[in-house]
């Protein structure tokens, strides 16, 4: 529903169809304050205007198990955690994508073994915008953990020691699934 308020707003020039828009739009917040457990801040983040056609955006993310456990990051000024990566950019394919967000949040070089998952956000953390979180198997290679302007630590855990998620960027069911491809208990993900 936010999506078609939201391009209709940008498109449309009748004044009568702005206003139906903005109604909707309207009702839609209300309707997300009353269904879901997200505070005023998260409600605002979820409606925030966009000025272009809305679609979804690419996030890339780097899966890595050195003796059975996965590497997670951890943001400057954050308590949370997630896998190495980031949002897709322009002019690079995802993998291209994955293989540079892992040099500069970890120091490592990769190579991706294969494509896990490609999840759609909007189906495990409701945000602003929708992304489609392609999630690689990696390997690392030369280099060398430093704390950097993006990251403040990397450690691996075991699957079911799991530390707090930033559940914006990775959820348990999510690890749980990515474990299960990893492992071969299933087939590959894609929503």
């Amino acid at each position: 529903m936010l999506a078609i308020t939201d391009t209709g707003l940008i498109f449309t020039k009748d004044p009568f169809d702005r206003e139906r828009y903005e109604d909707l739009r309207s009702l839609f917040s209300e309707m997300l304050n009353q269904v879901s457990d997200l505070n005023a801040e998260e409600v605002a983040e979820v409606l925030k205007p966009t000025s272009a056609y809305v679609t979804p955006l690419m996030d890339v993310r780097a899966w890595i198990v050195e003796d059975e456990k996965v590497c997670l990051v951890r943001g400057k000024g954050e308590d949370s955690w997630a896998l190495p990566g980031g949002f897709g950019e322009v002019g690079y394919s995802p993998t291209e994508n994955i293989l540079k967000e892992i040099e500069e949040e970890t120091g490592f070089t990769a190579k991706t073994e294969r494509l896990l998952a490609v999840f759609d956000t909007n189906r495990f953390q409701l945000q602003s915008k929708q992304y489609a979180k392609f999630v690689f198997e990696c390997q690392l290679f030369d280099g060398q953990f430093q704390e950097n302007q993006e990251i403040a630590d990397l450690q691996f855990f075991a699957i079911d020691q799991l530390t707090t998620l930033s559940e914006k960027r990775i959820t348990k069911e999510q690890m749980e699934i990515l474990w299960q491809v990893y492992q071969g208990q299933r087939e590959q993900y894609i929503d």
